[in-house]
């Protein structure tokens, strides 16, 4: 039966039916997460589940209206600016006017089973949020079983158990800051489910080991200066960190550049371009110097990241300006590159001489032309100098050099992502060694406090 939401409907039975949102999560911070990679802006969205309760939002509360049932699933469309739930061809719900939709499985009785989306699982509450005849939905749960379908999808599960634990830490702080800072103002909820936010695919992405991390480390957050901080992460640094200044515009102090300790297998990259390649992205960005005949590190953070790039062309010369950025510069020839760490080889250019010494003798050679075994038994070329000072390591920057002759260039890189804050495979590197995840913490964010908020 066609049953249509009105205002007397609410008020007869919001005393008998108002569920408190506590009511299916024993957890005191929310979040309303946009599914916007697989669920927004659509013409209808499927229900799979057979039974649901039909619902809406009262005093940040879920109040179930009514417990509908359909043997084939349902499908929920945008309606005359509301929401309508059908079985079928059978409307068996509307929702009119600005009401949001929101519904909740019944599977048990009690509201405890998943959502489930297409192929997609959910727990929480599903609201559905009309829009020029389309509608998107939003995902409405509890922080921590947010971070249930966060952590899998970031970091492995088959990390170390203190790995997982300090990457729930920095996920859940990160979450938090960004709903308190209104990331995604002008959108009907807190944050997304991308990498603009964090990863987030759902309960159908839980795992045992994550799931633990999460309830291990239940509530605890990150502040500085009594305020919980954005506790930024990435996947490789490859040697170190960097100044969040040196990488976006905002100097954060927790956010300060450090020595890796260990990484457990950094990510090391490669890539190659012709000068044809260098000559059509100079001039996409803007720049006016003809073809392009040689490229120089132009200046170089303090972690040892390439911080702009100069080209040399036939017309001119012409710098990476901070809107485009080094990695944001190779987007029109390939994408944008893993990381900043690299360095640069080609025609015409001599590597570093560095010289290596056993206590009896001394071998000086190109740095390109010595080999290292891995920890994992491979052999690879040395592409980066570090020294050790008994407790971390520091990498050996080399002047800028051009780059000129040849086909082209070639990029040998280590790390994989922007280089802020906390380094997965640094921190399951330290887990490995015997760091509780308190210390991988407090090592990659400096003068924290890890507490729960009160």
């Amino acid at each position: 039966m066609n049953k249509k939401l009105t205002a007397a409907f609410i008020i007869s039975i919001l005393a008998a039916f108002f569920v408190p949102i506590t009511a299916y999560a024993e957890f005191d911070q929310f979040i309303r997460v946009g599914l916007v990679q697989n669920f927004t802006n659509q013409n209808s969205i499927r229900v799979n589940n057979t039974s649901i309760f039909a619902g809406m939002s009262v005093d940040e509360g879920f109040m179930p209206l009514d417990e509908l049932h359909s043997p084939g699933g349902f499908t929920v469309r945008a309606s005359g600016g509301g929401v309508e739930i059908l079985s079928g061809n059978i409307v068996m719900y509307t929702f009119s006017g600005q009401t949001a939709a929101q519904i909740m499985a019944s599977d048990g009785g009690d509201g405890a089973g998943s959502i489930d989306l297409g192929t997609h699982r959910y727990r929480g509450v599903m609201e559905f949020v009309p829009s020029g005849g389309r509608i998107s939905a939003v995902n409405i749960l509890s922080i921590e079983e947010y971070l249930f379908g966060v952590l899998p999808a970031e970091m492995s599960p088959s990390f170390q158990p203190e790995a997982l634990k300090a990457q729930a830490v920095a996920s859940r702080s990160f979450s938090f800051h960004q709903v308190v800072q209104s990331k995604h103002p002008n959108q009907p909820f807190d944050i997304c489910d991308t990498t603009c936010c964090q990863v987030y695919r759902g309960a159908g992405s839980e795992d045992a080991r994550t799931n633990e991390a999460v309830l291990a480390t239940y509530g605890l957050m990150l502040f500085f200066n009594g305020n919980v901080i954005s506790a930024h992460y990435f996947s490789s640094s490859g040697g170190a960190t960097e100044n969040s200044e040196d990488i976006w515009w905002e100097a954060r102090a927790y956010l300060r550049s450090v020595n890796e300790i260990t990484e457990h297998n950094p990510m090391i990259w490669e890539r190659t371009y012709t000068w044809a390649q260098l000559t059509n992205a100079a001039a996409h960005h803007g720049a006016r110097i003809g073809t392009v005949e040689g490229v120089s590190i132009s200046r170089l953070s303090p972690g040892g990241r390439a911080h702009e790039l100069t080209f040399h062309g036939t017309a001119g010369t012409w710098s990476t300006p901070r809107s485009v950025g080094v990695t944001g510069f190779f987007r029109p020839i390939g994408g944008t590159l893993p990381s900043r760490n690299f360095q640069m080889v080609g025609g015409g250019h001599t590597t570093p001489t560095v010289y290596v010494t056993d206590g009896f003798q001394t071998v000086s050679a190109p740095l390109n032309s010595f080999y290292a075994t891995c920890l994992n038994g491979a052999i690879a070329r040395v592409h980066h100098a570090y020294i050790y000072d008994g407790e971390t390591t520091r990498r050996i920057n080399s002047s800028p050099t051009i780059v000129r002759g040849g086909a082209g260039i070639t990029l040998h890189g280590r790390g994989w992502g922007h280089g802020v804050g906390m380094s997965q495979l640094g921190a399951e590197g330290m887990a490995r060694l015997g760091h509780t995840f308190e210390e991988i913490l407090h090592h990659y964010y400096q003068d924290i406090e890890i507490r729960r908020n009160h």
